[in-house]
């Protein structure tokens, strides 16, 4: 090997070290995600329209050809050659005009792929308006992705607790901007150990049949993204099923946090304004907070005492209606 080649391979090395250097620290974007799931779509819908437009000019074009032979040249109507006698005496029949039943042939169009109907052959080639028959001029607007600022008034709630110690709650999180949107995806439910609750011990998993969160409704599956209007929300549901013992006598008790207020952890408090010295007067807790898929910050949380340890069980986002206007809304 010369030694220009073996200084053109070193500046390659270099140039490509250079190029990977520079693109280390690029990260996609948390939105990208939802923009791509919305745009492909669209251009899908848009290939699907111009392929259809095209067969339709084509088949057209073709059903005119066999027409445009079987007139004669100059056989007008009215015209010298019109209804005139042949070699043997018998009268010429005039030729049909444009639009009688021997006109141009109406030559049905193939679906669209998707199984709706074509546009008519008699017109341009072009989808039909709305207001007649046949498939509507164009498909509705995409809805945008929902951003973190465009959810808000979130709130938590919690039953009291059943007779085996199970919890069960949700949180209502609402489409707070002047457009509707689409919720692409589930969020978070995360669950934190507070005082000698042990965090090993705690886990969230989707809700499915037959788990023990018996009190769930039913899981069933949700077409995303969930289009949320103006003023209309989700609701995602839990249920907290204790497992274990606890080394604290505490009663159980439930009381919510709403709307990305900070929980305030019982051991941190009782160590400075508790009489007690001891560190058992402490309750153990659980706090249950949920994330819309926008991002942090947190939309709310809930705060479980009594227990150590057990399962958070979550199930799917499902649609909640505008509130009526007499109810007050939340900080959010």
């Amino acid at each position: 090997m010369t030694d220009d080649q073996q200084g053109r391979e070193r500046a390659e090395y270099e140039l490509r070290a250079l190029f990977r250097e520079s693109v280390a620290a690029v990260e996609p974007d948390p939105a990208a995600l939802g923009r791509i799931r919305l745009a492909v779509p669209r251009r899908r819908a848009r290939r699907r329209h111009a392929w259809t437009g095209a067969v339709a000019a084509t088949l057209v074009a073709a059903a005119a050809v066999p027409t445009l032979h079987a007139v004669r040249p100059f056989d007008l109507s009215g015209g010298p050659t019109a209804g005139s006698a042949d070699a043997h005496g018998a009268s010429s029949v005039p030729r049909p005009s444009r639009g009688s039943p021997g006109g141009p042939r109406s030559t049905p169009l193939p679906a669209f792929p998707d199984g709706r109907p074509t546009p008519s052959a008699s017109g341009s080639g072009t989808a039909t308006d709305p207001g007649q028959s046949g498939a509507p001029a164009s498909a509705p607007p995409a809805v945008p992705a929902c951003l973190r600022a465009d959810l808000g008034r979130a709130t938590a709630h919690l039953d009291t607790a059943d007779s085996a110690g199970s919890v069960y709650g949700y949180f209502t999180v609402r489409n707070t901007s002047a457009r509707s949107c689409g919720l692409t995806g589930p969020g978070t439910v995360a669950a934190t150990a507070g005082g000698p609750a042990e965090q090993a011990r705690i886990k969230v998993v989707d809700h499915i049949a037959g788990d023990a969160a018996a009190a769930l409704p039913a899981p069933t599956a949700v077409p995303l993204p969930l289009v949320l209007a103006p003023g209309e929300g989700y609701r995602v549901r839990f249920g907290w099923v204790p497992e274990g013992t606890c080394p604290s006598s505490a009663p159980r008790a439930a009381a919510p946090a709403a709307d990305s207020a900070a929980p305030a952890v019982p051991g941190a408090a009782g160590t400075e304004t508790s009489p007690s010295p001891t560190p058992s007067a402490v309750p153990p807790s659980v706090t249950v907070a949920h994330t819309p898929e926008g991002g942090v910050p947190e939309a709310a949380s809930a705060v479980i005492t009594g227990s150590c340890g057990g399962t958070v069980y979550r199930t799917a986002p499902e649609t909640v209606p505008v509130e009526p206007s007499t109810a007050a809304p939340t900080s959010g």
